[in-house]
């Protein structure tokens, strides 16, 4: 996870301070509280990894965003709806590692419903996954195995 994925779990963009980041973490605590949201865990996970990342990393937050307006978005938002339709399908499980969502279980009879959310398929790992589009990979090509995976960027 870099400043700007981190940012746009939140919405966030622009000068910010300490304060700022602390009142979108607040508001998104609410959003997606396990108690009011069904896919809360999975949704306070990431935005959990995202502020422990961004207060980590407080004196750095302005000078590493992202100048490209293109580069900001909600992807709180974009996560959300993706995990309320993959809640919906029977027999699908998924992961959430870092800002990636890993789907398996059985995807076959889902594949039509899966390639409209935006979903890919990692053939050597046998799994659907969906990443934030700034995560697709040029240029690094090695490969990885799903507990890797898991060990670097923690599931949730």
């Amino acid at each position: 996870m870099n400043i700007q994925e981190a940012l746009n779990i939140f919405g966030l963009s622009g000068d910010l301070t300490e304060k700022d980041i602390k009142a979108a973490y607040r508001k998104a605590a609410l959003k997606y509280h396990p108690d009011r949201n069904p896919l809360g865990a999975e949704l306070m996970k990431a935005v959990n990894a995202a502020f422990d990342f961004l207060m980590a990393n407080i004196d750095k937050i302005n000078q590493f965003q992202s100048t490209d307006e293109n580069a900001r978005y909600n992807y709180g938002e974009d996560l959300e709806k993706v995990l309320n339709t993959l809640s919906g399908l029977t027999g699908i499980v998924y992961e959430v590692i870092g800002n990636w969502v890993w789907i398996s279980g059985e995807t076959i009879t889902h594949k039509e419903t899966l390639k409209e959310i935006g979903c890919k398929w990692a053939a050597k790992k046998k799994q659907w996954f969906y990443r934030p589009e700034e995560h697709k990979s040029y240029w690094n090509r090695e490969e990885h195995t799903i507990e890797e995976i898991r060990a670097k960027y923690g599931s949730t």
